[in-house]
């Protein structure tokens, strides 16, 4: 996708680019053209140790363990047992997956995976 996200050593979370389905997590549809700071209560309040951008959506992983997800979810892929889109993160469920403690996440095309 048109989107970049990063995350500082202090675990702030940056996006920016063209915005599409709401995968910059700002809450709506308008496009930046420079960084612009997501700030921590977006994403539960946790410092967000990784991000990873698909094609249009992006995945956010907290220092505590949980999955945060934002943008087109058409296929699913946002992991809220809907195709819903999401302007802001929203919180993938932990039950679904069982315990684990997710460590790393990757955002594809049209699919994510978590690690745990």
């Amino acid at each position: 996708g048109a989107h970049t996200a990063c995350v500082t050593a202090k675990g702030t979370l940056w996006s920016w680019g063209d915005v599409g389905s709401g995968r910059l997590g700002h809450g709506d549809i308008a496009r930046r053209q420079r960084p612009h700071r997501l700030e921590k209560e977006l994403y539960g309040g946790s410092p967000a140790v990784m991000v990873s951008c698909g094609f249009a959506h992006t995945l956010v992983l907290t220092e505590a363990g949980l999955l945060w997800s934002c943008g087109y979810g058409g296929n699913g892929q946002l992991g809220h047992d809907d195709t819903a889109n999401k302007l802001v993160m929203t919180l993938v469920g932990s039950e679904e997956f069982r315990g684990a403690h997710i460590v790393m996440v990757a955002a594809g095309r049209w699919h994510s995976i978590a690690l745990g």
